[in-house]
């Protein structure tokens, strides 16, 4: 369950843009995946990679971005499964010991962070992010310093919400932490202070709006509010997908926070990002394209 249950072999760049110094450096690096699996591991890199390159805003910063594959064999195939969150109790060795059940919660999918960090380092210096490819077909994934995420069906749209926090620094949008039906308490109402992330404010007035600048001309602001903060907020947008506003419900808070569209990407998985989110990743990537 550590470095002794696997090896680095090689890095390979799969995606050239130019010098490393002048473009934003993506390593990908697999867990579970045996030096027999490897060919298995590369479709999933390519595949992953093609469809970051095809979700706005990335197809239109494409030319600043490179990829690295990190090619890593552990002993075992697969990742972690406690028992104590429903998983088959599997305990592979693997070289980032790849883990579901992270903090008690089964598709948390966590990997030893400064293991994966460390050989990120190494075999791409020059990284600016680095991200997990786990051996399994079970659903999960997790943000940290480096992003992780399973190969189960939509897991490529986990990688790219778990980068929007490990590199782009974006909230989740989501008004819960362990889901609406949990019956969670502490997360009825936000009371602390304005939220460092972009795209998640608790302010009201619209004239002090992080995103009031793209703000859709004639939108109610607040544009939803939640009549019942011991709940998630249940109805429907009143306004048509892609208008930006305020509504009420995010980073884990039925009431008190709100975020910019009523859907985007940091808050359902196959919805596209929303534009505050769209100018924060074009914003920080257009340093790379000179």
């Amino acid at each position: 369950m550590s470095t002794s249950d696997g090896r680095v072999l090689s890095t390979t760049r799969i995606v050239d843009n130019g010098s490393d110094r002048r473009r934003w450096n993506l390593a990908l690096m697999g867990d579970g995946y045996t030096e027999a699996e490897l060919g298995a591991y590369h479709t999933h890199c390519r595949d992953f990679v093609d469809h970051l390159l095809s979700t706005p805003p990335f197809d239109l910063m494409s030319g600043a971005i490179n990829v690295f594959r990190i090619d890593v064999a552990s002993r075992e195939s697969g990742a972690d499964e406690p028992a104590a969150c429903g998983g088959s109790g599997a305990r592979p060795r693997t070289f980032f010991d790849a883990s579901f059940c992270g903090f008690g919660t089964q598709r948390l999918l966590v990997v030893k962070q400064e293991t994966a960090l460390r050989t990120a380092r190494r075999q791409v210096p020059r990284n600016h992010v680095g991200m997990v490819i786990v051996n399994s077909t079970v659903y999960g994934g997790s943000g940290g310093g480096v992003a992780v995420f399973s190969v189960a069906e939509h897991a490529f749209e986990i990688g790219i919400h778990e980068m929007g926090h490990t590199f782009f620094k974006l909230a989740d949008e989501y008004s819960t932490l362990a889901g609406c039906d949990s019956g969670e308490t502490g997360h009825d109402t936000y009371g602390g202070g304005e939220p460092r992330e972009v795209n998640a404010t608790k302010e009201k007035n619209p004239a002090r709006v992080k995103w009031r600048n793209v703000i859709t001309p004639g939108t109610a602001i607040p544009t939803t509010r939640n009549a019942d903060c011991r709940r998630c907020d249940p109805q429907p947008s009143p306004v048509p997908p892609g208008t930006v506003g305020l509504f009420e419900g995010s980073r884990y808070f039925h009431c008190g926070l709100f975020r910019p569209e009523f859907d985007c990407k940091m808050r359902t998985l196959g919805k596209p990002f929303c534009a505050v989110c769209r100018n924060e990743i074009i914003r920080q990537l257009n340093r790379f394209r000179a």
